[in-house]
């Protein structure tokens, strides 16, 4: 090991210089007051340069953002990068930690950052809602962390060894708050009379017939539209997301939110004819735009033929919900009934989650569990109403084993699951 003496501040020490053969310079300097102390610290470097590791002054939220920019979000939905660059200019960047240099980084950084996070979050909302936020931070820390660990930027993945708060459950014994809100069959009859005249009365009743995502009704053409043989083919998706490059928002039209989303809908004939009536509607409309009619135009669209704003519509549809008399509803309230309905007319649980495009049946199970145990309650009437149908003097026969067959043909077991 070569090295020689220096004097700083009036002090000697020893200095050792790395060549870099590659870059052809001297890429760092180490200083020590003994040579034992030298020795070792340039063991150590050589060591870190072995495992490939970086010494660079790169700030773990600089890092972070090259990292999202250029490998994570390479093959992302827009929406989702556009969530994953929130959560960083958000959290990441202006926090204490973003500020460490990414070889610094100590797993008792991170986990400071998320307990203090979670309990301040928690005074704010509840605790729920923090452990949202955490989790959510972590679904981004974590894969960068990793990522920095196996491309030899740092020595340890230090994001494993990281304890997420957990969720505190009430303290009482009150249900969990349900994210899903539907309408009551007699509010939902109420609705669709509160729609009759509304300029996006077509939009909300086919939301409420088929359940499809408010992105994938705005991406609806006519050629997606079958009226022979009455479904809607689900094949893409509109969102206004924020452009994580240019920070501008842009409408944008993708594929569908999974591979399960791409699916057909069957229609009800009252929604086709809605449908109709809307479809020669339109072509009147569009016609002193210039704007022909055909199978790309937009089946919900603006006056111009453009593409229809989410803020906009949502004001029409609180309109409709005040006409109504209905409270504390939004847009995806209308997928949520149609949902509702089809559980409570009996349908099957695997049909339901086709119908909805949910990518696997315990999702579209742990979103409607308040639904299904109104339902398996219900069972229980249904073999009071077997008895009390049978003459007493009779009651204590074996009823008719058809009879007990068609009963079970009609009842669904569903079994319990978590939310997602």
């Amino acid at each position: 090991m070569k090295y020689d003496k220096v004097k700083r501040n009036g002090r000697e020490y020893f200095r050792y210089r790395h060549w870099d053969g590659v870059m052809r310079k001297y890429d760092k300097t180490i200083y020590a007051l003994k040579y034992k102390d030298l020795k070792e610290k340039v063991e150590a470097y050589e060591n870190q340069i072995s495992l490939g590791v970086a010494d660079n002054n790169t700030l773990f939220s600089d890092f972070c953002y090259d990292w999202l920019m250029n490998v994570h979000l390479v093959d992302k939905k827009p929406t989702t990068a556009s969530r994953y660059v929130s959560i960083h200019k958000n959290y990441i960047k202006p926090a204490r930690v973003g500020k460490i240099k990414l070889k610094d980084l100590k797993p008792a950084d991170l986990q400071k950052w998320y307990n203090i996070l979670y309990e301040e979050k928690s005074i704010e909302k509840d605790p729920n809602k923090a452990f949202n936020i955490v989790h959510n931070l972590h679904k981004v820390v974590s894969p960068c962390i990793r990522y920095a660990f196996k491309s030899g930027c740092i020595v340890r993945n230090i994001a494993e060894l990281v304890i997420i708060p957990k969720s505190r459950k009430k303290a009482d014994n009150t249900p969990k708050h349900s994210k899903v809100h539907p309408l009551t069959f007699d509010e939902q009859k109420s609705f669709i009379a509160a729609c009759a005249g509304n300029y996006y009365e077509a939009l909300f009743n086919t939301a409420l017939d088929t359940g499809a995502r408010q992105g994938e009704l705005f991406a609806l053409t006519w050629g997606d539209i079958n009226f022979e043989q009455n479904f809607i083919d689900i094949n893409k998706t509109y969102s206004y997301v924020q452009n994580p490059q240019t920070g501008i928002f842009e409408g944008q039209t993708t594929d569908p939110k999974t591979e399960t989303s791409a699916r057909t809908i069957p229609i009800p004939m009252r929604t086709r004819e809605i449908l109709l009536k809307h479809k020669t509607a339109q072509k009147k409309a569009l016609l002193p735009t210039g704007l022909i009619q055909d199978n790309e135009t937009l089946v919900f669209c603006t006056p111009v033929g453009t593409h229809l704003d989410s803020s906009n519509v949502l004001k029409r549809l609180k309109v409709v919900y005040e006409k109504a008399g209905i409270k504390d509803k939004v847009f995806h309230d209308l997928r949520h009934t149609y949902a509702t309905r089809l559980f409570e007319l009996g349908e099957a649980p695997k049909t339901v989650q086709v119908l909805l495009g949910h990518s696997d049946v315990n999702v579209t199970l742990g979103t409607y569990t308040h639904v299904l145990e109104v339902i398996k309650k219900k069972t229980a009437s249904k073999i009071d109403d077997l008895y009390k149908k049978m003459p007493e003097e009779n009651t204590s026969e074996i009823p008719d084993l058809n009879s007990i067959g068609q009963l079970s043909d009609n009842l669904v077991i569903f079994p319990k699951a978590s939310h997602f």
